[in-house]
C-alpha cells in the first residue's frame, strides 16, 4: 500500500514537472485608457448610457440611443488619477447648482466594465452609480 501512495505521488510530481510554465500576463492598461468608450447600465437600475472620450469630455444620455441626440442628460469632463474618477458636469443635471457639479468615485475598470464607488458627490441624481456595473459598449 506504501509503494503505491509513494507511485502516485511520484506521478503526479512528475506530471505537474511537464507541464509548461505559466506564461506572462500583459501589464493592464492604465485606467486613462480603460475608461475610454462607452458604457450603459442594464435595468434594473436603469438604461442609462455613458461616453467617455479621449479628450476629457463626458456625455451622459438616458439611453445608448440617445448618446448622439440633443438635450444630453449632462455634459461634462472627467479625470482619473490612479482609481479615483472625478466627473463634472458643466450642462444638464448636477450643473445647476455650483456644489453638485463635482463627484469622486473609486472605479475599477476593465474591458467587460467599469464598477463605481462613491468617495463623494453631493449631487443626488449621479450619485445613484455608486456601488453599480456599467457594462462597455464599445
Amino acid at each position: 500500500m506504501r509503494c503505491l501512495s509513494i507511485a502516485a505521488v511520484a506521478a503526479v510530481v512528475s506530471f505537474a514537472a511537464c507541464k509548461e510554465p505559466p506564461r506572462p500576463v500583459p501589464p493592464k492598461a492604465p485606467n486613462t485608457e480603460l475608461i475610454l468608450g462607452e458604457y450603459e447600465r442594464h435595468p434594473p437600475e436603469g438604461t442609462t448610457a455613458i461616453r467617455f472620450r479621449a479628450d476629457g469630455s463626458v456625455r451622459l444620455a438616458k439611453t445608448r440611443a440617445l448618446l448622439d441626440t440633443e438635450p444630453p442628460l449632462a455634459v461634462g469632463t472627467w479625470t482619473v488619477d490612479g482609481t479615483k474618477l472625478t466627473l463634472t458636469y458643466e450642462q444638464g443635471m448636477c450643473a445647476e447648482t455650483p456644489g453638485d457639479k463635482a463627484g469622486v468615485y473609486n472605479v475599477v475598470i476593465s474591458k467587460v466594465g467599469i464598477h463605481f464607488t462613491k468617495v463623494e458627490d453631493s449631487c443626488e441624481r449621479r450619485s445613484a452609480i455608486d456601488n453599480q456595473t456599467w457594462w462597455r459598449l464599445k
